[in-house]
């Protein structure tokens, strides 16, 4: 009995011996098994690692011109490059379209990672929580700020923040004929508003229709030179009232001039409509001085190749020379997808190098740093210092109603309706309604 269980035993452990032996042979590789294991391994590998990382497509919206939407590839190229896994998509937009096809985008919550927008949209779309805060979240926006033009920086900012930089930007100067200035014996351009006032007069004839001074128009881009550089405000700084503002003595004294250059035939009516416009009425000999934009240089040489002009600052007041802001500002949408990309994207356009390429077509940098810059068309040395007083229409989303109320405004002070100080009293009394 006892043999018996011995031998049960022993029959167990070699049972589980073998068991252990087989197990132990399977588990093993054999030297074949490991180098094609080996082979496998590394080639995963080498795949994992050749594998492209995912691309990533940042959308920019802009409404540029066929010149500056060409050049615009190159600068896309040029940051691609620099960016690998960065593209950049970008659509153009009719003017009148876009902001139309922005609002809907916003509502539809399919938005465009970048856009870059008029300057006096950027308070309305920022104000409906539509666009990224850029101050504290794009690491070098303090860098970039401090180089920027103020004027054109301070159309980014909104209740505090800033919620896109200025991506080109343009201001208004003094227009002026040499041949009519010389033909009145005057030697150079005014310097001050009281020698504007006197040369404007002076080239001024009423036998032959032909004037000192001309305007585009009544809406406030038109005077806002001269508003500015006679020390006018629409609002307090904080823009919480126009009392004391549009409607204050440094206001009225902009409106009463003004009305007095027309009321003597030193100012063309065309400014209440008809009549010659202020490109053709300079390049023809109709006006001696307008004060307007950059863009003229192209105009004439393209319309007027012989007529002989020059450009300087606005003439200055006791508070110095002034004009107004005109230009874009580049933004990231609030809903964006790929804000990284974007904010490389808001970088790069900011950058020197970028600028410099735009400027090569017209478009005027906002980068102070590159004033004097040889590699900028000469004519933007004029511009880029008057940007430096220039100044912001008033940043708030209710500029378009404002521009309204100072435009009506400026026609019954023109045809005499109201005298300056109840047509300016009203004006503010409409913005004040607009502010609450």
């Amino acid at each position: 009995m006892k043999n018996s269980k011995l031998f049960a035993v022993l029959s167990v452990f070699l049972a589980l011996g073998m068991l252990l032996t087989a197990c132990s042979s399977a588990a093993t590789p054999t030297a074949a098994a490991t180098a094609a294991s080996t082979e496998a391994a590394t080639t995963a590998a080498a795949t994992t690692e050749a594998a492209p990382a995912e691309t990533v497509t940042v959308r920019y919206w802009h409404t540029m011109d066929d010149a500056e939407s060409a050049q615009l590839d190159k600068v896309i190229a040029a940051f691609e490059a620099a960016n690998p896994g960065i593209k950049v998509e970008a659509t153009r937009y009719a003017y009148d379209d876009f902001k139309t096809a922005l609002t809907t985008a916003i509502a539809g919550g399919d938005v465009p990672d970048t856009a870059r927008l008029d300057i006096v949209w950027v308070p309305q779309f920022a104000s409906q929580g539509a666009l990224m805060q850029l101050d504290g979240v794009l690491a070098d926006f303090d860098t970039i700020a401090a180089d920027t033009f103020p004027g054109p920086l301070s159309t980014n900012k909104w209740n505090g923040h800033y919620y896109g930089l200025p991506q080109d930007t343009n201001t208004q100067v003094l227009v002026y004929s040499k041949d009519a200035f010389a033909a009145a014996g005057i030697d150079a351009a005014p310097t001050t508003m009281d020698e504007f006032v006197t040369d404007a007069c002076k080239l001024s004839n009423a036998s032959t229709e032909t004037y000192g001074y001309a305007e585009g128009g009544t809406y406030f881009w038109a005077p806002a030179p001269v508003f500015y550089a006679m020390g006018g405000k629409v609002t307090d700084d904080a823009i919480t009232t126009a009392t004391g503002y549009i409607n204050g003595p440094e206001s009225v004294a902009v409106f009463t001039m003004l009305k007095k250059l027309y009321d003597d035939g030193c100012m063309s009516p065309n400014l209440l409509g008809g009549g010659v416009a202020t490109d053709a009425g300079t390049g023809t000999g109709k006006y001696a001085m307008i004060i307007d934009g950059p863009w003229m240089t192209n105009i004439y040489a393209s319309n007027y190749p012989d007529f002989k002009y020059d450009y300087a600052l606005v003439p200055a007041s006791d508070t110095g020379t002034s004009s107004v802001v005109g230009g874009e500002d580049v933004v990231v949408l609030d809903g964006t997808k790929n804000k990284e990309a974007a904010l490389k994207w808001v970088d790069y356009l900011m950058s020197a190098d970028a600028q410099k390429m735009m400027a090569e077509v017209g478009v005027m940098p906002t980068l102070s740093s590159l004033t004097g810059d040889p590699a900028l068309p000469a004519y933007f040395s004029v511009f880029m210092e008057q940007l430096k007083t220039a100044q912001a229409r008033t940043v708030s989303p209710k500029w378009d109603d404002m521009d309204t109320a100072i435009n009506n405004a400026y026609q019954r002070i023109l045809k005499g309706d109201q005298t300056v100080q109840a047509s300016l009293d009203q004006a503010a009394e409409e913005i004040n309604a607009l502010l609450k």
